[in-house]
């Protein structure tokens, strides 16, 4: 929470959500609206990834800066330019660069890619890049979309260059601990788990999705490191399950691309993840069926409040994921 301004960044396939107060909302120009992007780059345009290759004399851990809202930022480098700093995003379905740092990637057009947003939808550039590194990793000939991140800043207290999603994630296994806070990439013909067991994932959108309990209601869950809240429900999973009735909850709004939409927020007696259930969580419900939450496959998003007793390990390539239970679970914040 910042002010009265809880922030749920998260990119479905590219999308970014804000959850607003009324009462901010109502302060907010048209102009600060529309630089708030929520964008999902629609299945038809996706994007090539690219090829990837590993250097083992480079350390698998990279670089990591956990920001006041929880965000885990890594630094790349693009086209041979160190970028600065980047979300570390598994709610991102492409990689992104903030339009105003595109020109010192030199990065070679490629067209537009379809948007759809909370409200509305729209198209952004598409580029490509001749090589991102992180870390071991190094991803040729590979895919970014661009859109505006410059009002992250105020919020994060860092200069948001891009965020890192789906294309790297895809090429590598990647080890996530958002509290200490830790990233870590391997090869995936390499690497071994311990101490944890797989679960099969699907990829919907490009964004990890597995099933996942709430008050006796089972769905299908995007994980997104990306949206520092708990829970965020799906329009649809608002409406099929009576997630409202009877329960105490405030008002909200949700707002990017194309405008608001009405929301609320309130607790759930219990969410159950990765075989461990939490109590009292937070949850976000959309009231309007439209937009990236108004779909029907997916029954709403994790964000880093419901993963931070995990250590989170991602394998886009096999359709599998793993969650490392903590020796001590988190306090609740």
């Amino acid at each position: 929470m910042i002010g009265r301004v809880s922030f749920i960044v998260s990119l479905a396939l590219a999308w970014m959500a804000l959850s607003i107060d009324p009462a901010c909302a109502e302060t907010r120009s048209e102009a600060e609206a529309s630089a708030q992007p929520a964008l999902a780059a629609a299945q038809h345009a996706a994007p090539s990834v690219g090829a990837a290759t590993f250097d083992a004399s480079q350390p698998a851990r990279l670089e990591v800066l956990r920001v006041k809202t929880g965000h885990l930022l890594v630094k790349p480098v693009v086209n041979g330019v160190a970028a600065g700093w980047f979300i570390f995003d598994t709610g991102a379905g492409i990689c992104v660069i903030s339009t105003p740092q595109l020109d010192k990637f030199h990065l070679e057009s490629a067209g537009e890619i379809d948007s759809n947003g909370i409200g509305g939808a729209q198209q952004s550039g598409l580029y490509r890049a001749s090589t991102l590194v992180l870390g071991p990793l190094t991803m040729r000939d590979h895919s970014v979309m661009s859109t505006d991140l410059s009002f992250l800043k105020e919020h994060l207290g860092e200069e948001i260059v891009g965020v890192i999603g789906y294309g790297v994630l895809a090429a590598c296994v990647a080890e996530i601990d958002p509290l200490t806070p830790s990233v870590a990439l391997h090869d995936p013909k390499r690497f071994e788990l311990k101490a944890c067991e797989w679960v099969t994932i699907d990829l919907v959108d490009r964004i990890p999705a597995l099933k996942a309990r709430s008050e006796d209601h089972e769905g299908l869950f995007h994980i997104d490191t990306g949206a520092n809240n708990a829970v965020s429900f799906s329009a649809q999973a608002v409406s099929k399950w009576k997630l409202l009735e009877g329960r105490d909850v405030q008002d909200a709004k949700l707002g990017g691309v194309g405008g608001f939409i009405a929301a609320k927020k309130g607790k759930l007696a219990w969410f159950e993840l990765g075989g461990l259930r939490q109590e009292n969580v937070l949850a976000t419900f959309p009231l309007e069926a439209k937009g990236v939450l108004g779909g029907e496959r997916i029954d709403g998003s994790i964000g880093q409040e419901a993963l931070r007793p995990f250590v989170l390990v991602t394998d886009y390539a096999h359709e599998r994921m793993a969650f490392r239970t903590r020796a001590v679970a988190p306090e609740a914040r």
